[in-house]
């Protein structure tokens, strides 16, 4: 019987603000064992013996993980210690990392999940409760008709809406198959009930929600959905409310952009996932892109509207080199998006960019995120100037405490990577920091090094103005006004 039956469903977030929105679809459609099943958060901060610990005084009969890139290896070591003092619990996998080339994490788990798992876990805690056991330890449905599934928003408690990210969903799946994705081996998009979606943001909205993450993979497919949806939230604006979507910004249509230009001004937060211009590396990774309209369209949302971009490069794509990353990354910032995140490629479980493994000499690190190292174009030592420069730019550009000092950066060198490239070198060399540098030290070093090739008063003016700017900084900026 469901009441004889108790189900522990839980995961390592990257961090306490994350959620885990997977878990809480699986708890929502567990039908009669709903009320069985207690959702149970971690975060990385959090000590895997103290974790396992916990879950084990929960005598719990199943305890269903949630496995991602990032926490995968905490979650074998976790499921290693429970099943060695509690053999009789059962444990399950799924998620993204566990969904293919799954084979070494079997002898971890009692049976694991692949894909999405709302209906096979059911089915799983439905035969368990009857006495049975599966016999097959991989478990796989066929993907279900969402007007089946139960949405879980109910299931954000009142301090998730408080403190954490709040994540939603509005379709399932994506259009285009860039290889480097596992999104590339869904079939097709589909679609969530929209009025019964909205309904949902609207409870959520009188619950006190203000900022909404969808997990969408591309938000801008239908012109009518995305109107239905900004209209929506727009008859409804309260100060302080902020929308973030994934975008394919070369296929943003003017209706679309006009829609943008006319919502609330810094209420839309666009993940521009651009990746690369490169035509090569473009074609290598089976993905189509305007770059004429990519820049356009990104310097319309700029420069005519207030919504904030956040754009993605990726390095390490093959037959793509340090000079082609270079010159996307001048192209890209040449627009000027409020955050420019530059990533490494990886080859995550399953994804076809594993095709060009030979040919284009991948070398990859086996270590979660699976970072790619080296290639057939970039090497070794290509790829640490990338990361670097990829640290100091998110602390010196992306952060937004230097919007008037970060600019003047890219004038020290006629190609702005080249001068954050250096500029990252120059950090590197002198101060050895790269994490935990505080806004002070920031400053110093910001003033040490575009001294060098701009006038002193020019750069205290700029380092001046983003000190007025930044509310609460005490920090001692004297050598900056005896130049003013």
């Amino acid at each position: 019987m469901p009441a004889d039956i108790k189900i522990i469903l839980t995961t390592v977030n990257a961090r306490y603000s994350h959620t885990s929105f997977g878990q809480r679809y699986l708890k929502a459609n567990l039908k009669e064992f709903e009320d069985a099943c207690q959702i149970i958060e971690y975060s990385r901060d959090d000590n895997i013996n103290d974790i396992a610990e916990a879950l084990i005084n929960q005598k719990a009969d199943i305890i269903g993980f949630g496995c991602y890139i990032w926490n995968i290896e905490s979650i074998v070591r976790i499921a290693e210690i429970i099943k060695a003092v509690s053999p009789e619990t059962i444990l399950v996998f799924g998620g993204p990392e566990v969904s293919y080339q799954y084979e070494e994490f079997l002898p971890h788990c009692d049976y694991l999940i692949r894909g999405e798992g709302e209906l096979a876990l059911y089915h799983l805690v439905q035969k368990i409760s009857q006495g049975e056991r599966p016999e097959t330890k991989v478990l796989e449905e066929p993907i279900c008709d969402l007007t089946q599934l139960k949405m879980p928003y109910y299931l954000y408690s009142d301090e998730d809406i408080k403190n954490r990210l709040i994540y939603v969903e509005a379709t399932r799946g994506c259009p285009f198959t860039c290889e480097f994705c596992l999104s590339s081996l869904s079939k097709g998009v589909r679609e969530f009930d929209l009025d019964k979606f909205l309904a949902e943001m609207e409870i959520l909205i009188q619950r006190g929600v203000k900022q909404f993450k969808f997990v969408d993979r591309t938000f801008n497919l239908k012109f009518a959905n995305v109107k239905k949806i900004l209209d929506f939230f727009k008859t409804r604006w309260q100060e302080g409310m902020l929308l973030h979507f994934e975008i394919f910004p070369d296929r943003l249509s003017p209706q679309m952009l006009e829609e943008i230009k006319n919502f609330p001004a810094h209420g839309l937060h666009l993940e521009a996932g651009v990746q690369s211009f490169d035509d090569k590396a473009l074609n290598a990774i089976s993905r189509k892109q305007s770059e004429t309209r990519t820049l356009e369209v990104l310097r319309f949302i700029r420069e005519e509207t207030g919504a904030v971009i956040h754009a993605d490069l990726v390095a390490g794509i093959p037959h793509a080199d340090l000079a082609t990353f270079a010159a996307d990354f001048d192209k890209l910032l040449s627009v000027r998006p409020q955050e420019l995140q530059v990533g490494i490629l990886k080859k995550l479980r399953g994804a076809p960019i594993a095709r060009h493994d030979k040919t284009s000499k991948m070398i990859y690190s086996k270590y979660p995120p699976y970072e790619v190292m080296q290639t057939a174009d970039m090497s070794y030592a290509d790829v640490q100037l990338i990361k670097r420069v990829a640290r100091y730019f998110d602390i010196f550009y992306n952060a937004e405490n230097f919007p008037a000092t970060a600019p003047l950066i890219a004038q020290t060198d006629s190609s702005a990577f080249w001068a954050w490239a250096k500029f990252s070198q120059f950090i590197w060399e002198t101060y050895q920091q790269t994490y935990k540098i505080s806004i002070a030290r920031q400053t110093q070093m910001l003033f040490a090094y575009l001294s060098r090739f701009l006038d002193k008063s020019t750069v205290a003016r700029a380092l001046f103005a983003d000190y007025q700017r930044k509310v609460g900084r005490k920090d001692n900026i004297d050598y900056i006004k005896e130049l003013l």
